[in-house]
């Protein structure tokens, strides 16, 4: 156990926290009769500030959001480097320090996400004139998908539509909702939020209908029937309906311990003196066997959106102790961890910290 002790400390010095590679990353078109000039860039650069706010929060409406007023005055403060992209029009691309924009949005007291976004498998139905056709990878609709959640910062995964899913799967299931093939389909993508969604679209300057449904293990979250302007706009919609139910699941408000979550997400205040805001706590991981093992559980504990740091506490047998300084309340720090792979709360009521087993 020494040995493990010494290499956690030397582990401990060596790693350091990095987050979601493309989450500040983003391409703004550049607009006006200078689209190169010093007017248009900064107007890209706030436009594009404000799609990585969306990002980081989970929330489509930011600008009333603690803090993001403020962030919004100086986009340059938060950039980290641009280029110009040629084309028509020509765009500006930005990356922008997500990380420090978490922490500090974080701090002001806004909804930030707890960690990586989980997947969501969409199965989307395309009736159009036809019988309809299961829209894959591949599909031109699937770029509209994938546009409207980079906007939102969703993570979509659309069926391979093999032989695999045709012979446990129809687009009649999808159509009619039975859920029985649907699930087993879904199994081989090993997500816990599946969408199902069949398009109308006549193509025709007609309206555009959209019927879908969001499930959470299994269980239908939400559904509607949708009418929009076209196909774009209705793709755009479920994206942002699903953003919206997955941010109210894994988002974290800093002063959550002083009843100041769930104003506008429908989370539940956290009981009197259960928080964890401004101030370390630690949680305990057992079986932790190895100083990679620990490497990695300390790089995943650090990626965590509201988790501003991590440090080794203490290390015993298999079971290591971090103290952490995560903003947000006791119930949040536990799901949030809970989120992470390879981890699970232990059944130990008489813990003094959140305990974790690691498998």
């Amino acid at each position: 156990m020494y040995r493990l002790l010494l290499g956690l400390i030397v582990g401990f010095l060596c790693v350091s926290p990095v987050f979601a590679a493309d989450a500040g990353e983003v391409s703004v078109p550049l607009e006006g009769e200078q689209p190169r000039g010093a007017e248009a860039r900064e107007q890209a650069l706030r436009q594009g500030l404000e799609t990585v706010i969306r990002r980081l929060t989970g929330r489509d409406q930011v600008a009333d959001l603690p803090g993001v007023a403020g962030v919004l005055e100086d986009p340059s403060r938060w950039l980290m480097r641009y280029a110009y992209d040629g084309g028509t029009p020509p765009r500006l691309n930005a990356v922008f320090d997500d990380r420090a924009l978490v922490r500090h949005l974080s701090d002001q007291g806004a909804p930030v996400w707890s960690g990586e976004r989980p997947p969501v498998l969409v199965w989307l139905v395309s009736e159009g004139t036809g019988q309809g056709r299961m829209v894959a990878a591949s599909d031109p609709l699937a770029e509209k998908l994938t546009s409207a959640a980079a906007r939102r910062g969703v993570s979509l995964t659309l069926p391979e539509w093999d032989q695999r899913d045709r012979d446990t799967v129809a687009v009649a299931d999808i159509r009619g909702r039975f859920d029985g093939p649907l699930l087993q389909a879904s199994r081989r993508y090993e997500t816990d939020w599946v969408a199902t969604a069949v398009l109308y679209d006549s193509g025709q300057g007609g309206a555009t209908t959209l019927n879908w449904r969001l499930l959470q293990d299994g269980d239908a979250v939400a559904s509607s029937r949708d009418r929009a302007d076209d196909s774009g706009a209705a793709l755009y919609r479920l994206v942002d309906v699903i953003a919206d139910r997955i941010a109210e699941r894994y988002s974290v408000r800093s002063g959550a311990g002083d009843g100041g979550d769930g104003a506008d997400d429908g989370e539940p205040s956290e009981p009197a003196g259960d928080a964890l805001v401004d101030r370390s706590g630690w949680i305990t991981v057992r079986g932790v066997q190895s100083l990679t093992d620990w490497q990695r559980l300390r790089q995943a504990l650090s990626d965590l959106g509201p988790m501003r740091s991590v440090a080794l506490r203490v290390a015993s047998d298999d079971r290591v102790q971090f103290e952490v300084d995560f903003a947000g309340g006791r119930s949040q720090l536990i799901r949030s961890v809970t989120g992470v792979g390879g981890l699970s709360e232990c059944e130990e009521p008489a813990a003094e910290s959140p305990t974790f087993c690691f498998r």
